[in-house]
Parts: C-alpha cells; sequence; structure tokens
C-alpha cells in the first residue's frame, strides 16, 4: 500500500506532490477569491451602488479580466500558485527555489528578454497573418491606438501570470517528474496538466486544447535548452499581453483592454473564435516554427548548475 504513494527511493511520488500542489492552490484561491467577492458585494450593496435584483447581473460581471476586480482576482490566482509551489517545494523537496529553474534574475535576464522578445514576435506574426488573409480586421487604423491605464495594470498582471504558470507547469511539474528518470514523461505530462489547467476557460475546443498542450511543449523546451524559467516567462508575459493587450484577440477566451479593437473574427479553425487566436491553427503553424528558432538558432547561455539539476537534454 505504501508503494502507491512513495516510490523505491522513499520518495513521495511526483503525481502526488503534483496533485497536493494543485489542489492547494485550487482551494485557497476559490476561498480567497470568494471572500473578496462577499466583501465587494457587502460595500456595494450598502453603499447603494447596486441594487438587489441586479445583483445576479453584477456578479457575472466581475470576473472578466477587462474589469478592475476579474483582474484583482486574477493576481490573487498568480500569488495563490507562486506560494503554493514554493510552500510544497520546500515541504517535499527541501531544496532551493532556484533549482526549479528559477534563478537570479542577473544571471537569467538575457534569456528574459530573448523570450519577451521571441513571444512579442510571434504574436506579431500571428496578427499579419490574420488581417493580411483577411481573417480579422482593426475598428480602427494602427495609427489610432487606444492607450489608458489598465494596459499599464494587465501588464503586471501578465507579468504575474507568465512567472506563476512557469514555475507550476514547467519549474515544479517538470522538475518533480524527474524522479520518474525518463525526461519524456516529464515533457509530455507537463504540457498536458498546463493545457488541462485551462479547461474552465470559456470556448475551449479540441483545437484549444492540442495548441495549449503545444505551446506547452514548447515551453517546456525553452526550459530544457535554456536550463532556466526565464526564457519561457518572457515569451509567456508577451505572447498574452500582446495577443489580448495590444491586438485586442481573446486570451484564452478572456476579454482584455487593448489597444486596438478588432472586428468580432469569424469562431473558425484558422482564427479561433471565441477562445481567440489560440483556438486557430495559425497559432499551430507559429509554435511549430517557434520549435525550428529553439533547435536551430537558440544558443544557451553557459550557466553554472547543479548537475544533479541539469535539464538540458539534446533534441
Amino acid at each position: 500500500m505504501k508503494s502507491i504513494f512513495v516510490n523505491k527511493n522513499s520518495r513521495v511520488r511526483s503525481g502526488w506532490k503534483i496533485a497536493s500542489t494543485y489542489a492547494s492552490f485550487f482551494i485557497a484561491n476559490i476561498i480567497i477569491s470568494l471572500i473578496a467577492m462577499v466583501f465587494l458585494i457587502i460595500f456595494m450593496l450598502s453603499a447603494k451602488k447596486i441594487a438587489v435584483n441586479d445583483l445576479e447581473t453584477y456578479i457575472k460581471g466581475l470576473a472578466g479580466l477587462n474589469t478592475g476586480f476579474g483582474t484583482f482576482l486574477g493576481f490573487i490566482q498568480c500569488i495563490c500558485m507562486i506560494l503554493s509551489v514554493w510552500i510544497f517545494w520546500k515541504l517535499f523537496d527541501r531544496r532551493p527555489i532556484r533549482e526549479i529553474g528559477l534563478i537570479k534574475i542577473k544571471k537569467g535576464y538575457k534569456d528574459l528578454f530573448k523570450g519577451l522578445a521571441f513571444g512579442a514576435i510571434s504574436m506579431i506574426l500571428v496578427f499579419i497573418i490574420l488581417v493580411t488573409s483577411e481573417n480579422i480586421s482593426l475598428q480602427s487604423p494602427l495609427s489610432s491606438p487606444n492607450f489608458n491605464i489598465s494596459l499599464l495594470i494587465q501588464l503586471v498582471f501578465f507579468i504575474f501570470v507568465g512567472i506563476s504558470e512557469e514555475m507550476f507547469s514547467r519549474g515544479y511539474c517538470m522538475t518533480v517528474l524527474k524522479q520518474t528518470g525518463n525526461m519524456w514523461i516529464a515533457l509530455i505530462v507537463s504540457s498536458i496538466i498546463f493545457s488541462v489547467m485551462h479547461s474552465l476557460n470559456p470556448s475551449m475546443s479540441i483545437i484549444s486544447y492540442l495548441n495549449l498542450f503545444l505551446v506547452g511543449l514548447l515551453f517546456a523546451y525553452m526550459f530544457l535548452r535554456s536550463n532556466n524559467l526565464w526564457l519561457p516567462i518572457g515569451y509567456h508575459i508577451t505572447w498574452n499581453y500582446f495577443q489580448g493587450n495590444i491586438f485586442g484577440f481573446q486570451v484564452s477566451g478572456q476579454s482584455t483592454e487593448s489597444l486596438y479593437k478588432l472586428n468580432t473574427p469569424v469562431n473558425n479553425i484558422i482564427t479561433g473564435g471565441g477562445f481567440g487566436p489560440e483556438g486557430g491553427l495559425v497559432v499551430t503553424f507559429i509554435i511549430i516554427v517557434g520549435f525550428i528558432y529553439m533547435w536551430k538558432f537558440y544558443k544557451p547561455q553557459l550557466l553554472e548548475v547543479d548537475k544533479n539539476q541539469n535539464l538540458q537534454v539534446k533534441l
């Protein structure tokens, strides 16, 4: 019976570690978010800013990223995920956080900047392909951007998203799955987890799951090639930010404030429709291009790492 929970090296099995970490994050996020929502509703009712009859409609409109409270809930989610990873890494493995790839920024800043540029260029290419193929169109010309303060707030938010999701999906899951002794298991299982994590997002489809799995593999490959998390973190940040806040696409089914507004794209396998371009085949193509770039042109830094924690592979 003990072998179900502990491996032959007397270590808690990787699946239980990952499940415990994610369950703790999920429960903490739900509880804290509900408490915050209750306090907000009580305040709004007591201040007579909403009527009881309008409460259901008001609650439905709270969670979107295009609302201040929705962004606040997003910050709570990110913080809960970061803390869950840190706590359970210390609880189960009792090793420094740098050993899941979160090395000091002064050592990883070059990879961070490369990732930021790579993610931005990738989403710009998605935008250009969809515009030139007339699958989407802008409501106003590129010379008339809509600047507002929420673009800065959501940039900070997507920085938290990039750090939290990469800490869990790549840093924690892949490092813990190394216990299996099979790096392909770490690659594939962590990417499946990343894809399934988005199951509650609006407008999910088979292609959405496929693309999220593929981009999870790309982030995992970045992690292995660079031997740190900063490259996938950078890519993740600008991929999301340019997708939503610059070009006005849905970000995994979520609406955001944006620099430009799009005429609602047709819901097909090219544009991704309500889920955003991540639900379309253009993104599938760009992810494949990303793999080719990482394989042929990316040159990893020479970093000092613990030999037991070296994740680099040749693919």
